[in-house]
């Protein structure tokens, strides 16, 4: 069983270099942000480094905190096939199993945590988008994945399982 928080040697998701013009473009969003016009330069960085994953957590912390969900979903989803391909992870988060879990974390530990933390981001947007059986299916797989519960998975499982109860017998 491996635990999530053991990051000894191991390289985190944003170790990769940024090109200059790209953290520019960052530093750009990041002082618009306050103005509420970030996304243009978050998108011209995407432009230029669309597999940067520092990229896609600001476009997707943009889209979520601007409430649009559907775009924050997209951006959730892209980041987990960036990171997905270099841990050789499978295209469809449903294939997922502890060997596959097991080969990723020898890759990077960091790297799969941020995966794992992608996927849970769309569980959270799903529900948020009353998509609750995806949702609770993805929760269902990351706390499956993550066995000593490290990513939080039990407690949102725990909170839709009320919602549903609450849903349930709301209905004549």
């Amino acid at each position: 069983m491996m635990d999530l928080h053991d990051f000894d040697s191991v390289s985190l998701y944003f170790d990769d270099a940024c090109p200059p013009e790209v953290a520019g473009l960052l530093d750009l969003a990041a002082r618009s942000c306050i103005e509420g016009e970030g996304e243009l330069p978050l998108l011209q960085a995407y432009l230029h480094a669309p597999e940067q994953l520092v990229v896609l957590v600001g476009l997707y912390r943009y889209y979520f905190y601007k409430h649009r969900l559907a775009e924050a979903d997209l951006v959730a989803r892209r980041a987990m096939v960036v990171s997905g391909r270099r841990l050789g992870l499978p295209d469809d988060w449903q294939e997922m199993d502890q060997i596959a879990l097991a080969d990723a974390a020898s890759r990077s530990m960091g790297l799969l945590r941020f995966w794992l933390l992608a996927l849970k981001a769309r569980a959270v947007l799903a529900l948020r988008e009353g998509r609750t059986v995806v949702g609770q299916q993805m929760l269902e797989k990351l706390a499956i994945l993550d066995q000593h519960d490290r990513l939080g998975a039990s407690a949102l499982l725990t909170v839709v399982g009320c919602a549903s109860t609450v849903a349930a017998a709301a209905k004549p």
